[in-house]
């Protein structure tokens, strides 16, 4: 009987019996699955994030990359200036013969108004080139003398009639003493109607042209 306790006593000391506390309950078991469970759900939802997040990034660098696309490249050359206009004297003078014709001699509009006068008086009936002819030798009367028209019609002899003018007598003044225009090269200085009087004086000087009713005659010098 002692010796069946005995090795009772030592078959307890080398197996000791399982208590509650070492075993794993049921309930225990239950909860370490629970636990896997959540962590497993855990690691899901962050691996979801994570990809939507990718997805997000990768959303906004390919709408990043379109738009740079889309937008021009900046040059890196400065911007173009117009080039710089170089006139020359030449064009210059050119430019200005052209919107500022020389004019031959000035006339104030009392001065025109006895110019236009005076030719409309001896050449009003006369062609456009014998209106001209008259304005002519006023001009290069004046020019001689050195004194305005109104004078060297007087210092000449002109008629002392001054009727209204025609356009055509204003034009024709306008082309001689504004443009400088002539309707002969020779400087005429002289002229007479032979219908109307004989003048040997004038037949005396150079001869130039007849245009209409007039005989016109540049000036002699004395030594000729």
């Amino acid at each position: 009987m002692e010796a069946a306790k005995e090795r009772a006593a030592r078959c307890n000391r080398a197996t000791p019996a399982r208590t509650s506390g070492s075993s794993p309950a049921h309930g225990s078991r239950t909860q370490s699955i629970a636990h896997r469970r959540r962590r497993a759900k855990t690691r899901i939802r962050q691996a979801s994030v994570l990809m939507a997040a990718a997805a997000i990034v990768a959303g906004i660098v390919m709408v990043i990359s379109s738009v740079t696309t889309e937008r021009p490249a900046a040059s890196d050359a400065a911007p173009e200036r117009p080039a710089a206009v170089v006139t020359t004297p030449a064009e210059s003078a050119q430019t200005t013969d052209q919107t500022e014709p020389t004019v031959r001699f000035y006339l104030s509009a009392s001065e025109r108004d006895t110019v236009e006068r005076v030719v409309m008086a001896e050449a009003g009936g006369e062609s456009f080139e014998g209106q001209m002819l008259v304005a002519q030798c006023i001009l290069n009367a004046a020019e001689k003398e050195g004194v305005q028209p109104s004078e060297a019609v007087v210092i000449y002899s002109y008629t002392s009639n001054r009727p209204g003018p025609t356009q055509s007598v204003k034009d024709a003044v306008a082309a001689v003493f504004d443009r400088g225009e002539v309707a002969i090269d020779a400087p005429v200085m002289y002229f007479y109607n032979p219908a109307l009087v004989t003048s040997t004086w004038h037949e005396s000087q150079i001869f130039v042209a007849e245009v209409g009713g007039h005989r016109f005659f540049a000036e002699r010098s004395p030594n000729e």
